[in-house]
């Protein structure tokens, strides 16, 4: 065997598993698979300062891997009564995509998946505020940093991520539902690394729910709701 064919079958072989686990981008109809085999996938995306809450939807086969799916008539997903139209693209295949009013979508939602036999299947959802409050103009690096924050409590998978920006010394806190609510502390440490007279932090936060009406194949909700960077000073 040539020092050319080796190479070669490493190539082959770094690349097979690379691809492992790669979530499929093909596209199919719902109406060449098994309607229990559908995997629903939902997520609800939020960036302060923007006019519009990002809805979306995906229907895959056998997976949150498989092949998206284009919806067969009957078969269809609502937002609140309203059905979502379908959109692709070459790297996210087929997909379900509304924008709506931020100011007019706090509260709660659902969506309503409709198989082609007619099954519904409906989740509910609440969208809910989410902030920093009483942020300190200015912060001394030798004590603990308190932020705090407002939003329903944290529950199962949710967490905060709390992350510097544009700063030589990145850090990231992660608070979840199992950590005291309202406030999360930026270590000392962290604050000492800090070489600049300035710390500018973002805040994003997640939540995950359960299905509450599901096919055997299972599904997910996401919810992102991503803060403005605020800037405090050292001392």
């Amino acid at each position: 065997m040539n020092r050319n064919t080796i190479i070669q079958i490493l190539v082959t072989g770094i690349l097979s598993i690379a691809f492992v686990g790669c979530t499929s981008s093909e596209i199919g109809e719902s109406k060449d698979v098994a309607q229990d085999k559908i995997y629903q996938q939902y997520s609800v995306s939020y960036n302060q300062g923007e006019q519009s809450v990002g809805v979306f939807s995906q229907f895959r086969f056998a997976g949150e891997k498989g092949t998206t799916l284009v919806l067969t008539t009957p078969s269809k997903v609502e937002l609140d009564g309203t059905p979502i139209q379908v959109d692709s693209s070459d790297y996210s295949g087929a997909f379900y995509r509304t924008d709506e009013p931020v100011n007019r979508f706090y509260g709660k939602h659902h969506f309503i998946f409709t198989d082609i036999n007619n099954k519904k299947f409906e989740n509910e959802f609440s969208f809910d505020q989410f902030k920093l409050v009483n942020v300190p103009v200015t912060a001394e690096k030798k004590q603990p940093l308190i932020i705090q924050y407002e939003t329903p409590p944290l529950s199962g998978e949710d967490y905060i991520k709390l992350a510097s920006a544009n700063t030589d010394s990145s850090f990231s806190i992660t608070h979840s539902a199992v950590d005291a609510p309202g406030t999360i502390t930026i270590p000392v440490l962290q604050l000492l690394r800090q070489k600049g007279k300035t710390l500018s932090i973002s805040a994003t936060l997640y939540r995950r729910r359960q299905l509450q009406q599901n096919t055997t194949e299972g599904g997910k909700l996401t919810i992102s709701y991503a803060l403005n960077p605020v800037t405090i000073t050292l001392k």
